[in-house]
């Protein structure tokens, strides 16, 4: 309870004004707003519009019209992308192939060199591979020759992981010679 003295608020009504409301609005009702056929048309053309949009896309996603015309156009950008796949291929080959370990007389240290030698091979190789089917313009030639690069140095890295003998490496480093020949005269 409180100590406040119960006052009539101001704006209070009385018992006439209350019922004089009650009563004008039973005669006259509020109009409800009513959407009359010119309002309703733009939600319906929109709707029209959208479903005509999704089907649109889905026809673009599953029949795209630009797939033949951009093989041609890129055939140069293939070659040079595939030459410039197989550059850095090979040289991280060359590279990691041929590194000597600091100090012979820790096996760790020969371990890790060798390591290094075998990740070049497998992943450059595996690269060259997803280079090649990426640029799918690139001349026939080429494709083949840097797809038997790629082949022939997974090769080698997969004898050297199971410690093969030269008797199965020699002929793919033979094979190896030629291929990079070969890809050194279509990159030129």
């Amino acid at each position: 309870m409180s100590d406040r003295p119960v006052t009539k608020p101001a704006h209070a009504e009385s018992p006439k004004q209350s019922s004089a409301n009650e009563e004008s609005s039973t005669k006259n009702p509020v109009p409800l707003p009513r959407w009359s056929d010119a309002s309703r048309w733009p939600t319906y053309a929109a709707l029209a519009i959208a479903v005509i949009a999704v089907a649109l896309a889905a026809l673009a996603y599953f029949h795209p019209a630009h797939k033949g015309a951009s093989v041609a156009q890129q055939g140069g950008d293939a070659k040079a992308n595939v030459c410039s796949a197989y550059a850095i291929a090979h040289k991280a080959v060359v590279i990691n192939t041929h590194m000597q370990s600091p100090n012979i007389n820790d096996p760790i240290a020969e371990l890790s060199v060798a390591t290094n030698a075998r990740l070049a091979l497998i992943g450059g190789g595996a690269y060259l591979r997803e280079r090649v089917a990426a640029n799918n313009a690139a001349p026939a030639d080429l494709a083949n020759a840097a797809n038997s690069f790629a082949n022939t140095v997974e090769q080698l890295g997969m004898n050297y992981l199971i410690q093969a003998g030269a008797a199965a490496q020699d002929p793919l480093r033979h094979d190896l010679d030629s291929q990079i020949t070969q890809l050194n005269k279509l990159c030129t």
